[in-house]
């Protein structure tokens, strides 16, 4: 038999490539171990912020009549600015609850009659029409009960513009204009019986009264504690439901959030601080601190806020975030930066295979990242560094490469 020929050069590229692998393993297990991975330095911002819950404090003033229990009629929507005495809405009598009952038979007897009509839509019935299909599409998938109330009403509103646009419609049967005519008769004799309620004072109208607008007000904010907060039993992000017998008129110009706090930060914080408060939309909005209540277990922080948002209308107790501060510069990873002798810090460069100490400036910083720069010319003479040390000195850089972990 003939010995097979064994090629001397395939193995010895065999073994050659099994070092090669070997040494590059070898190599990054050494690299890991010895804490030698690199970050390039970069443009950042950085900020401290913690989560917290507040209840959320108005000047709003409560317009009810005890003498009228069948409901009312709003004039001014939800979250609509008002004038002082303009009219807010409207409470029904008797009658008027009668009368109300007629209106909905009427509007059935006219949609039936619009069936069998062939009426030329002009663009503004056709664009009411679709925002009740677009309203009616949304009332489909909802499933909170507060909501699902104010689009019906949204939608009744916009059947009755309809309802009065189809009355002059000149193609509309004379039935039609009958029924039409007759609704409106009802809906005069109702605003004849009615009591109209004016604005106290200018600011935005609510219809969400949850009682608590007289105990957490303005003048009570020195007194809050954080115990009588707790005592309120407020669910956070609960919407404040619509009263069917009541309105309010809120002061669109500032409002406050009380906050129990316990971080350093809050032990820290005083009164004029000014900081930025994310709500849970994501929208950010400047706040000052204009009270401090100090606790036993902890600090109440009263919040000011120079401007109202809609959006903050329907709660009373709401999670946010509060911003202590944000900068911006040369960001990079704590955990690069190291301490010499004499506590100064500094972050190690590595270029061309040189590695080169950085002195640097650590101007802020939180839990992960800071934001340095390097020292001039009057700061390292104060420090002691001679002439020749300030020549030499090397300031870092924007895409310094540095070790993430140096030792």
């Amino acid at each position: 038999m003939k010995k097979k020929k064994v090629n001397r050069k395939k193995i010895l590229i065999a073994i050659i490539s099994i070092i090669a692998v070997i040494y590059i393993l070898y190599t990054i297990f050494l690299l890991r171990e010895n804490g030698t991975d690199t970050i390039f330095v970069e443009q950042g911002t950085i900020h401290k912020e913690e989560t917290v819950v507040g209840y959320i404090i108005r000047n709003e003033t409560v317009i009810k009549d005890e003498e009228y229990k069948n409901g009312i009629i709003q004039i001014t929507g939800e979250g609509e600015k008002v004038s002082k005495n303009e009219a807010i809405f409207q409470y029904y009598s008797n009658s008027a609850k009668e009368l109300t009952y007629k209106i909905e038979e009427l509007d059935l007897q006219i949609q039936k009659a619009l069936e069998n009509e062939n009426i030329n839509l002009t663009s503004d019935i056709k664009l009411i029409e679709n925002q009740i299909e677009e309203k009616v599409e949304k009332l489909r998938i909802l499933n909170n009960t507060q909501e699902i109330s104010e689009y019906n009403k949204t939608i009744k509103n916009l059947l009755k513009k309809k309802i009065d646009a189809l009355g002059e419609a000149t193609t509309a049967s004379e039935n039609l204009k009958q029924l039409i005519k007759q609704r409106k008769s009802y809906e005069e004799q109702i605003a004849n019986s009615t009591q109209y309620i004016t604005a106290p004072m200018s600011g935005i109208v609510s219809y969400r009264v949850d009682g608590l607008e007289g105990i957490l007000t303005p003048s009570s904010i020195k007194d809050l504690t954080i115990d009588e907060l707790e005592k309120l039993d407020l669910k956070t992000g609960q919407i404040i439901a619509t009263s069917t017998e009541a309105g309010k008129v809120i002061d669109n110009f500032k409002y406050y959030i009380a906050t129990p706090m316990y971080s350093e930060e809050a032990i820290n914080a005083e009164v004029g601080d000014k900081v930025n408060i994310r709500l849970s939309t994501n929208d950010e909005i400047k706040a000052k601190i204009v009270q401090i209540n100090e606790q036993e277990n902890g600090r109440i922080l009263v919040f000011e806020i120079d401007r109202i948002t809609e959006k903050l209308i329907n709660y009373r107790k709401i999670s946010f975030d509060v911003i202590w501060w944000s900068d911006t510069g040369l960001k990079v990873p704590n955990k690069s930066i190291l301490k010499d002798e004499e506590g100064l810090t500094y972050i190690v460069r590595t270029k061309s295979g040189y590695l080169t100490k950085l002195l640097v400036k650590v101007i802020k910083t939180n839990e992960n990242y800071s934001i340095v720069t390097s020292y001039d010319t009057e700061e390292l003479t104060k420090l002691g560094y001679s002439q020749e040390q300030i020549s030499s000195y090397k300031k870092v850089k924007l895409y310094d490469e540095i070790l993430l972990h140096p030792k």
